[in-house]
């Protein structure tokens, strides 16, 4: 992290030797962390021998940028939606093999767990982790049951390829997914997924609620706000991501 942070706007551009004065560090440190960097992409190298912050750092940037946008754009209507529905609301970003909490706005007597904003959570055991999978294309899905490990969290929890592929596909009938206890035992969730512009679903907005009172007419009240909120990201990031 050291060696990004050395670059700005007066540093654009450095050698080995100024990297090394810049950071402290040894130079063949340097040499063997830029190694690195580079074949990752978030640093380059030109024809001088000369770093320059690669393409993934840019990308990075972009990402975070754009995340904060939508959180602005959308607070007040997952303000609205919690005051139409009067549980917790949630917008999700889909990041790496995890759902980023990016705004929540809480409840809090249905809390079961510690969750906050930044909190990361697995695709496969959360309302819109499940939402955002359902949509994605078989191969995408095929490899990510390749790489992840499942974990029990409760009773609940979906731990085989075979049972949430077949959850999955229930929730890209009905457009929509649940997690009934299935992260944490008294607490569940419907999500929607919204999408980009290329049409891939990249996030989700989840509506939470103690398993006491979650019930199928619970979740058939909360679909149209739901759906009117995902689909304002959806607008939002279809008209901002040029």
């Amino acid at each position: 992290m050291a060696l990004l942070e050395a670059f700005g706007p007066e540093t654009q551009a450095m050698t080995l030797t100024e990297l090394s004065q810049r950071c402290g560090f040894h130079i063949s440190t340097v040499q063997r962390l830029t190694a690195t960097l580079c074949r990752l992409g978030y640093l380059k190298r030109d024809h001088a021998k000369r770093y320059h912050l690669g393409l993934k750092v840019i990308k990075l940037g972009y990402r975070v940028t754009q995340g904060m946008a939508l959180r602005t754009f959308l607070l007040p209507y997952l303000r609205d939606l919690f005051e139409e529905i009067d549980q917790t609301v949630n917008l999700f970003l889909l990041e790496g093999d995890e759902v980023v909490i990016v705004e929540r706005i809480e409840k809090r007597q249905i809390l079961q767990y510690n969750l906050h904003t930044g909190s990361g959570l697995p695709l496969y055991c959360t309302a819109a982790g499940k939402a955002i999978l359902s949509y994605m294309d078989e191969e995408w899905v095929d490899a990510f049951l390749k790489r992840v490990k499942f974990k029990a969290f409760t009773p609940h929890t979906l731990t085989t390829p075979q049972a949430l592929k077949e959850a999955l596909k229930i929730s890209r009938e009905q457009g929509y997914a649940v997690n009934i206890q299935e992260l944490a035992l008294g607490a569940c969730a419907v999500g929607v997924a919204f999408f980009d512009k290329a049409g891939v679903p990249c996030g989700a907005i989840s509506a939470a609620a103690p398993a006491q009172l979650f019930d199928m007419e619970m979740v058939k009240r909360y679909l149209e706000p739901l759906r009117r909120t995902a689909e304002a990201a959806s607008q939002f990031l279809g008209n901002h991501e040029d």
